[in-house]
């Protein structure tokens, strides 16, 4: 923390340091919204439909994620980031309103299908344009000071909204959370205008400006080999992520029948999860960051995963599988997630914008979508034992290492991309 008093103190602190903190700020907004629509999400879900039809619903995602990021890439190309992000925000604020009106007068499985499908795809969407702000303006080494403390800010949001959820869904009930979801976007859309408005709009190069090389610009996945390894990482991440999470909700559906207490429980759960993981943003992350090679750090995450998978297998049970996805998502939340933002800082603005929604949004849900209708396909969720999940989690954990262990971090870039 010292490091980041002292980078504010600079000129290029006042503007810069200033404008990433405001867009930390908006992030905890949209990311104390998130964790108001998760919980319900998932319990409007689980209402209508078992654990075994998750994987169906996860599936669907990546086709919703594909149809909003050409829609994002389409407005970036037209209007720039900040009108794109304003847009961006403003149709999910109606989209909640929407669907809370619907709900109240039609409690259909369809409908609840929606929700869900909406809330794995809107977050990523938005989260990745805050990154493409924050790397646009950013050097390598500020990234390694500032990254971890700004999404500490993301994860103070989160820590705030499901308290807000696990203290208050009995008074409230769940529905009406699709609400203040959307009422967080208000004010968070306030303070990433404040961002852009100190540093400006980062410009693209007069061959990328307008969209030229596509609106997505796709192509940059052969182009660019460290874009493409960290998509290819990125998936083997979220089977990762798939399999603990499949595990942990049959879990869950086993052990609360009634929905305002599983909206409790899984409340309490995602605060417990940012707990741990706004900790290791402002404690761990900018020391680990400031002396340990990026290429370490995401290969040594991955090595703790295939610890906690193990653990499940000796201990099968509610607890062994919520603390190897509280540990995989604090973990993600933070010190991995700080570390590979740092990969895209030297790139073009085409990569930092547009194949970022695809590398990592995109990858990020379509992983979960493939490895959620494989298991839906071949029945596995419903006839296979919980031991057999863990096993995959490790094996996948393993195929993590080999990717990351091909990035190449390269030496600190002294580029600022905001003079």
């Amino acid at each position: 923390m010292k490091a980041l008093w002292e980078e504010l103190k600079t000129d290029r602190g006042k503007k810069v340091g200033l404008g990433v903190i405001f867009a930390g700020l908006s992030a905890m907004f949209t990311f104390a919204g998130y964790e108001m629509i998760r919980s319900p999400a998932e319990s409007i879900f689980l209402s209508h439909f078992s654990a075994s039809h998750k994987p169906y619903a996860l599936a669907s995602v990546p086709v919703v994620i594909a149809m909003f990021i050409y829609g994002y890439g389409v407005l970036l190309s037209f209007f720039g980031p900040l009108k794109a992000m304003s847009f961006s925000m403003m149709f999910t604020f109606f989209s909640f309103f929407s669907f809370y009106f619907l709900l109240k007068h039609f409690q259909s499985s369809a409908l609840a299908f929606a929700i869900f499908v909406f809330k794995e795809s809107y977050v990523v969407i938005i989260s990745e344009q805050y990154w493409s702000y924050i790397n646009s303006v950013l050097n390598e080494n500020e990234g390694r000071i500032y990254n971890g403390p700004v999404a500490g800010l993301g994860a103070l949001g989160s820590l705030i909204g499901g308290w807000f959820v696990s203290r208050y869904v009995s008074q409230f009930k769940t529905d009406i959370y699709i609400v203040f979801s959307g009422l967080c976007l208000l004010p968070a859309l306030f303070f990433f205008y404040k961002a852009y408005k100190k540093t400006g709009e980062p410009s693209p190069s007069r061959d990328e400006e307008g969209g030229k090389k596509g609106h997505v610009h796709i192509s940059l996945l052969w182009e660019n080999k460290t874009v493409l390894l960290i998509a290819l990482m990125i998936f083997s991440t979220q089977v990762v992520a798939t399999l603990f999470d499949i595990n942990f909700t049959r879990f869950v559906k086993e052990a609360f029948s009634n929905k305002d207490l599983r909206t409790a429980f899984l409340g309490d759960f995602w605060m417990k999860v940012n707990i741990a993981s706004f900790s290791m943003q402002f404690i761990l992350a900018p020391l680990i960051l400031r002396r340990a090679r990026i290429k370490l750090v995401l290969v040594a995450v991955p090595v703790i995963h295939m610890a906690t998978s193990l653990f499940v297998v000796l201990s099968p049970g509610l607890f062994s599988a919520g603390l190897a996805f509280l540990l995989f998502k604090s973990m993600d939340y933070s010190i991995f997630r700080a570390a590979k933002e740092t990969l895209y800082i030297p790139f073009s603005y085409d990569a930092r914008y547009r194949v970022k929604q695809v590398s990592d949004a995109f990858t990020y849900r379509f992983s979960k979508g493939f490895t959620s209708i494989t298991l839906s396909i071949t029945d596995m969720v419903g006839r296979l034992a919980y031991s057999i999940f863990p096993w995959f989690s490790f094996l996948f954990s393993g195929v993590w290492i080999l990717v990351a262990s091909f990035i190449k971090d390269g030496k600190k870039s002294s580029v600022e991309n905001i003079q």
